[in-house]
């Protein structure tokens, strides 16, 4: 298995929806990455409606919750 494969495996999640989240989301974007495989958490419900709006296909979850 390649080192691509390797990460496409791989899940990746983000502790708030700000300003850093929006910039290296917005690098993988712009690199093809498949957002299926990336979860953020956020306690505003509003943050992440944006966020997902900006980055379709992302994961969301509120603090607190477990899925």
């Amino acid at each position: 298995m390649g080192r691509e494969e390797e990460i496409a495996d791989k899940t990746l999640g983000f502790i708030g929806s700000g300003r850093v989240t929006r910039i290296i989301l917005g690098g993988f974007q712009r690199n093809g990455l498949d957002f299926s495989k990336v979860i953020v958490s956020d306690m505003e419900h509003d943050a992440l409606s944006r966020l997902q709006e900006k980055f379709p296909g992302i994961r969301l979850r509120r603090e607190g919750e477990v899925s």
